[in-house]
């Protein structure tokens, strides 16, 4: 196919070149990914030197567009000009899978045969030194890298939305989303990761999502929020997970803890930020709300068990809103009941005793309204939970802590009288297993 002609308009500087095909003077040739203009016709079977001017102002012939002088001018091997052979090649404003020709130097309309392009013979793969520019980037093959510099102390990689140069409107944001899957293909991950650690030695990098600080300025203002939130479902299918997950330990070595804060009150004054934890609501019609489990973790081999700990503090209360907790939101703690005990005696000194051990649950019998069941010595651990049933269903039980226990302010030793009927829980307050609350 004939390629119409670049016309030299201003000093050259060419450059050998081996062909490998026929040349026409003002054809544009490819050296890598540099496009350079033939500078005399080349007839192969003669002899296959030659040279490309690869500076220089030329008339380059165009695709139909408009290119503003000042621009990056491309060229597009496969492009159409407006005056020639279609797909014979065309300079393009269009960076996206064409080579970097040089700059517009004169803006050309849609209809014009020819754009006015210097020549820069550069290549867009090279470092490009202080900072860049520019409207958009777009990556021509299937990865875009952004890397940090690689030396002694490598390189940050930051990206910041913009500041806001007006008052009242909000800075830029800053967004980091995986591109749209195809008509049934999943859409692209978005990862955040912290990068690894030396091969030798050294810690992992830590991976942060953190809401922007407040002003400095005098006056009021709220922190940013940092969310994690699972993408919307369609049609009958559930919406996207949201997960956290601490790291997989060494061979030998602990996993990684998940630590969910409120954050602190201010330096003077301010409450501690609240954790709420919910499962989802659920919709219209019949649809169940979604499940909060909490679950200490299972142990492997001959290992223990995890612990399952409320409260903070020796001071710290532990409210329970509902009247009862049904069995059924209790998950594997159903499985953990001790054996039954007959309530006895008339005080802590007599009362029946709790066997000692771990469950979660002990039934209990002869509740009369005066004898009672009090917890195990071994019970005395701070967060230890006992659920302690009645099963008399008109009659009090009366129910102790271990010997010398205060429970929800009272004497030492005194009875707390569940309702008739109902069982007690029963909750380790303090460290030294003497502070116990019961509902």
């Amino acid at each position: 196919m004939a390629q119409t002609p670049a016309i030299l308009k201003f000093g050259p500087g060419s450059i050998p070149h081996t062909f490998s095909a026929d040349a026409k003077s003002g054809e544009v040739v490819l050296v890598g990914t540099i496009p350079g203009i033939v500078t005399a016709d080349v007839d192969y079977s003669e002899n296959p030197e030659g040279q490309l001017d690869c500076h220089g102002v030329f008339d380059v012939p165009q695709a139909a567009e408009i290119i503003t002088a000042g621009d990056a001018v491309y060229w597009d091997e496969n492009g159409s000009p407006v005056t020639g052979t279609a797909l014979s090649g065309a300079a393009t404003g269009t960076a996206t899978a064409n080579n970097l020709m040089g700059v517009c130097v004169k803006t050309s309309a849609a209809a014009d045969t020819f754009v006015r392009v210097l020549l820069t013979a550069a290549k867009r793969t090279t470092a490009i030194a202080g900072s860049v520019t520019a409207a958009d980037i777009t990556a021509e093959d299937g990865t875009l890298a952004v890397a940090g510099l690689q030396a002694a102390q490598g390189g940050l990689v930051s990206v910041t939305g913009g500041l806001s140069t007006t008052t009242g409107n909000a800075g830029g944001a800053a967004s980091l989303v995986g591109g749209v899957g195809g008509a049934t293909g999943a859409g692209g991950a978005a990862a955040v990761t912290g990068g690894a650690s030396g091969a030798t030695s050294g810690t992992g990098g830590a991976a942060i999502v953190t809401g922007g600080a407040a002003g400095s300025a005098a006056g009021n203002a709220v922190g940013g929020a940092a969310n994690l939130v699972g993408g919307i479902g369609k049609g009958n299918l559930a919406g996207g997970a949201a997960g956290v997950t601490g790291g997989v330990g060494g061979a030998t070595g602990a996993g990684g803890a998940v630590a969910i804060a409120g954050g602190a009150g201010g330096s003077t004054s301010g409450t501690g930020g609240a954790i709420t934890i919910a499962g989802g609501a659920g919709t219209a019609g019949n649809a169940d709300g979604g499940a909060v489990s909490v679950l200490a973790g299972n142990a492997h081999g001959s290992g223990t068990d995890g612990v399952l700990n409320l409260g903070t503090s020796d001071t710290s209360a532990v409210n329970v809103a509902a009247a009862s907790i049904p069995l059924n939101i209790l998950g594997p703690a159903v499985v953990t009941v001790g054996a039954s005990t007959a309530a006895a005696g008339s005080t802590v000194a007599d009362a029946g005793a709790l066997p000692a051990g771990t469950a979660a649950f002990y039934p209990t019998t002869a509740a009369n309204d005066t004898k009672g069941v009090k917890a195990h010595a071994n019970d005395k651990v701070s967060g230890r939970l006992l659920f302690i049933g009645n099963g008399v269903s008109d009659k009090i039980l009366k129910v102790y802590g271990p010997s010398g226990a205060a429970i929800n302010g009272a004497t030492a030793d005194a009875a707390f009288s569940g309702a008739s009927g109902k069982g007690v829980i029963l909750y380790c307050l303090s460290g030294a297993g003497n502070t116990w609350l019961a509902w």
